[in-house]
């Protein structure tokens, strides 16, 4: 898929992604963040591929590739816990 058929063309332009199947880390990272609200650091991508975690990937030579599919993808599985203090007024139970 080419961004000219991609439906979210205008952001994926602002973050310099030009070919929505080959994306770097850098900006896996910013989509992540800025496109799908999951802060998330280029290094801790690193780090998930080296623990065979986050999303999927390819490898092209030496260069490491996501696409924004396979970024929706592993977006949509992160579980995020809410921590309220007021519920835990006496310590953790």
């Amino acid at each position: 898929m080419h961004l000219e058929n991609h439906p979210a063309k205008e952001v994926l332009r602002r973050l310099g992604i030009t070919n929505p199947e080959t994306v770097t880390t850098k900006q896996a990272s910013r989509y992540l963040t800025e496109v799908k609200g999951l802060p998330t650091a280029s290094s801790s991508l690193e780090v998930y591929r080296c623990r065979s975690r986050g999303p999927r990937y390819k490898k092209i030579g030496g260069r490491i590739y996501y696409t924004t599919s396979w970024l929706d993808e592993y977006a949509q599985g992160v579980e995020i816990i809410i921590f309220d203090p007021s519920c835990c007024k006496g310590g953790l139970t």
